[in-house]
């Protein structure tokens, strides 16, 4: 049986930029991060134009290094209809992306979490114990920051934001754009992956995951 070849290389119409993403690097326009190399990755596909009657997509990938060296892949399509053929590079670029960044950067979280350290996404901060979050305590009151724990919280998406919140506070919640956000789509594969097989309760108890 053949193994799936996820290697993408295009160049994309709308923007004339010449895509190249391998187990090795990601290049856009001759300018190469080596996988290896990635600490942060965003995307996401959003409506151009007037709210009831979009005229086009646009579509935006960025990568991040670990020196702070990005790259950005952006086009966009003509018309807004479903599955286009933009929606078809997209899906082929991202097919590249999550086999050799995303899975890496998601095992890099759990092994974190695993060793009990914590890890920053936007404003919040993840650890085995659970998300921290700021609030105030009453209406004029001082902002506090702390912990959540797992178990007191859920999350979802909605419009490309990421919500998390605690169950037993409406106060204590965090957003993160998964378009503006570094690693916010790495953080909401993750959630889902705390979310099976009781995960996020092994989590909090100190074992791995």
């Amino acid at each position: 049986m053949l193994n799936h070849n996820f290697d993408v290389d295009i160049q994309l119409p709308s923007s004339g930029q010449k895509v190249k993403i391998n187990k090795d690097y990601i290049e856009v326009n001759k300018i190469q991060i080596p996988c290896n190399e990635i600490q942060a990755i965003k995307y996401g596909v959003s409506l151009i134009g007037p709210v009831k009657t979009p005229t086009k997509k646009a579509y935006n990938i960025d990568i991040l290094s670990k020196d702070n060296k990005s790259v950005s892949i952006n086009f966009e399509s003509s018309k807004v209809q479903e599955l286009l053929e933009e929606d078809h590079t997209y899906y082929y670029i991202m097919s590249g992306l999550w086999q050799y960044v995303k899975k890496s950067l998601i095992g890099q979280f759990i092994d974190t979490l695993n060793e009990q350290q914590s890890f920053n996404v936007g404003p919040t901060t993840v650890n085995n114990r659970g998300v921290s979050m700021s609030y105030k305590t009453w209406f004029f009151g001082k902002t506090k920051t702390e912990i959540t724990p797992w178990s007191d919280l859920k999350y979802y998406l909605n419009k490309g934001i990421l919500h998390i919140e605690s169950v037993s506070n409406k106060k204590k919640k965090v957003l993160l754009s998964l378009h503006n956000d570094w690693n916010a789509v790495v953080l909401n594969t993750l959630m889902h992956y705390l979310w099976q097989d009781n995960r996020k309760t092994k989590l909090a108890k100190g074992e791995k995951i």
